[in-house]
């Protein structure tokens, strides 16, 4: 046999077993984002107060970060805007929940391959952002199973692929199942840390927000052109629970309270340092 012939004979592709660290992740985007239709909203943000905050906030024992004032300027909103707390069930009965409940993509390693977790921080609104920061932090760097959430979802993807499928299929029927396979009222994917500009991701939760890096740019004020730290957002609503108009709505009280350096909102000891 020839050169040619033995590499004409050799198929021209390759196969592989899907990962079970994926399988949950997977589960969860086909189960639950096909079912929505969603609206997608594009915008910019002015992060210029925001990372003055970050860095007056941040000391030596306790770093803040963009990704913990977001969530909490995201959750304080929804307190507002009763309806992005809500999700929708099969036959259409929509539920609302009562108060806000983080929720954030984690990107971890098992073994050699890379996995996607979604970590929830609850009473984010009322948290110090030091402390959002930390759990954020623990979410990143902890040992899977020290973590609740992630243990949680780490477990699931073991289950047999059919039975895992079926669990997920009626937990979408029944509200507190639901509450436990996906307790957010909001999701937030952050990839600016890969060099991204905008994300558009799916809707695992009725409201998603995707966010690129924060970068200067040049923006007009007052009639002059200046440099400024903005952040472009993917805002993506499930319009069969919220419509468009409040989904703006929603967006423009995010990006004030965030623009504001959530003024306002911020705890006496943050506010002194702020104000240093």
């Amino acid at each position: 046999m020839t050169e040619t012939e033995s590499t004409a004979s050799k198929p021209a592709y390759t196969t592989s077993s899907f990962h079970r660290a994926r399988w949950n992740v997977m589960d969860m985007i086909t189960l639950i984002s096909t079912k929505t239709i969603p609206t997608h909203i594009l915008t910019d943000f002015d992060m210029e107060e925001a990372e003055v905050l970050r860095s007056k906030l941040s000391t030596k024992d306790s770093k803040v970060t963009i990704t913990a004032i977001i969530l909490k300027a995201i959750a304080i909103a929804q307190l507002s805007h009763p309806q992005t707390r809500a999700f929708r069930l099969p036959l259409g009965a929509v539920i609302q929940r009562k108060e806000p409940i983080a929720g954030f993509t984690v990107e971890r390693m098992i073994g050699l391959q890379p996995a996607v977790f979604f970590g929830i921080i609850k009473d984010v609104h009322k948290m110090p952002l030091a402390q959002i920061a930390q759990e954020l932090n623990r979410y990143g760097t902890a040992e899977i199973m020290s973590v609740p959430q992630l243990a949680k979802e780490h477990i699931l993807s073991n289950v047999p692929w059919i039975l895992r499928r079926i669990y997920i299929a009626i937990a979408l029927h029944i509200p507190f199942l639901r509450q436990i396979v996906n307790p957010a009222t909001f999701g937030l994917t952050s990839l600016g840390k890969f060099g991204l500009n905008t994300l558009l991701a799916p809707n695992i939760s009725t409201c998603i927000f995707g966010v690129g890096t924060v970068e200067p740019r040049v923006k007009v004020i007052e009639n002059e052109i200046k440099a400024r730290r903005m952040m472009s957002v993917v805002f993506s609503s499930d319009t069969l629970v919220v419509d468009m108009g409040q989904a703006a709505q929603f967006l423009a009280a995010i990006q004030a309270l965030i623009e504001s350096g959530l003024a306002g909102h911020l705890t006496d000891e943050e506010l002194a340092l702020a104000n240093a």
